[in-house]
């Protein structure tokens, strides 16, 4: 099964050390197959998924990429618009 599509999102951490406070982004991708999409933490079945979305928040720093399952909806933070991802998930969801 070959990768068809990676999509990055960001988590961020929030690190307090004594009285200062960082925000630490890191960056994980989204790997979209034929018939799953897999995060470093699951792999959802492109079965189980009802629809993706996004929307961009009011900042316009991030944006949140939305998957639909059967398990709830899990977000994922992205800074651009990951509307070619979303294609391609509908696009092999209709076969």
């Amino acid at each position: 099964m070959s990768l068809i599509l990676k999509q990055p999102y960001v988590k961020v951490f929030r690190e307090i050390n004594g009285i200062e406070q960082k925000y630490i982004e890191n960056v994980y991708y989204l790997y979209l197959y034929e018939t799953k999409i897999v995060s470093p933490y699951k792999t959802y079945k492109l079965k189980d998924v009802f629809d993706v979305s996004y929307r961009k928040t009011s900042s316009n720093k991030y944006g949140t990429l939305y998957l639909h399952t059967n398990e709830g909806v899990f977000p994922f933070q992205v800074h651009s618009s990951p509307e070619l991802f979303i294609q391609s998930v509908k696009q092999l969801q209709q076969y």
